[in-house]
């Protein structure tokens, strides 16, 4: 059969600390438990119309014609994960797909690895797409998890984390939360930065923020021959306001109730209010000193 391109739910699942379980238990018996995880992982989505397209060591590969069954899926195998006293990160992504006899490849199956790997032992991680493509009943069981630059993508987006554990184990459909709620969600986040008389209003659709003196390459542009002119960042990730410095001489950030900060190459969140110096001490900054409030 030749190559087929299809729209479909690619999930990555694997046994997390399986190598520590090795250690703990021995090889026999942490294989056993790794093998039954395996199994339990290739049943489940069976059970759900989905088919497994490879397992390698501790870690299924699955596809879905259906959005919602990968979810469901998913849900499933963290509940009998959970009571065989395993821990699964998942990791799900949805979209067009080449499909090659039983394989599948493609941007989407990229994006599911990628995904999985931001998982955490016991979440279940999903992109943007796979929050665009589930049913509307099953639209509040996700919350907003990171904005992140998915690997090949230079464009960052929001990523999703699955909530399980509460979900009614009667109630067959996951739900996840809309665009419309996220948007609306986020927009209670709000970063105010104040400089050179300029009051700007950030908010966590609008990072990455950049600063510098090169005004062709940033949002805000500082006039300053201590500024790189790509001096630093800010980013949205995890609920928090983050300041990146990949500057040569530094960022100085001074935070509620807290010492002058002096990053370079690091990151630091911002909270509360504070003052955020290009290049040197704040002390010693004649303008171009950006005031920072939550």
């Amino acid at each position: 059969m030749s190559p087929q391109n299809r729209t479909l739910a690619v999930m990555f699942a694997d046994v997390s600390g399986s190598s520590a379980l090795y250690k703990r238990l021995g090889n026999l018996l942490a294989k056993r438990s790794v093998d039954g995880a395996v199994s339990l992982m290739s049943q489940v989505t069976e059970s759900h119309d989905g088919h497994v397209v490879k397992t390698l060591g501790d870690e299924v590969m699955a596809r879905f014609d259906c959005a919602n069954d990968a979810c469901q899926a998913a849900i499933e195998m963290q509940r009998e994960a959970r009571s065989a006293g395993v821990a699964l990160r998942i990791g799900i992504a949805f979209g067009p797909a080449l499909m090659d006899t039983d394989d599948v490849f493609g941007e989407t199956v990229n994006d599911a690895a990628f995904v999985a790997k931001i998982a955490r032992a016991n979440q279940i991680v999903v992109t943007q797409a796979l929050a665009d493509a589930v049913a509307n009943e099953l639209r509040h069981q996700c919350q907003e998890f990171d904005r992140v630059a998915v690997k090949g993508d230079t464009r960052h987006s929001l990523i999703y984390r699955l909530q399980w554990e509460h979900a009614s184990h009667h109630h067959s459909a996951t739900t996840v939360m809309s665009i419309e709620d996220i948007a609306c969600k986020l927009s209670g986040y709000q970063l105010q930065l104040t400089v050179e008389g300029r009051e700007i209003t950030l908010l966590p659709e609008q990072t990455p923020y950049v600063i510098g003196r090169d005004p062709s390459r940033v949002h805000l542009h500082i006039e300053s021959g201590l500024a790189s002119r790509d001096h630093c960042h800010i980013l949205f990730r995890r609920g928090k306001f983050v300041l990146v410095d990949h500057s040569t001489n530094g960022t100085y950030v001074r935070g509620p109730r807290q010492p002058e900060i002096y990053l370079r190459r690091e990151e630091l969140p911002l909270l509360g209010s504070g003052t955020i110096a290009i290049g040197q001490p704040a002390e010693n900054t004649d303008g171009w000193l950006i005031h920072y409030q939550l």
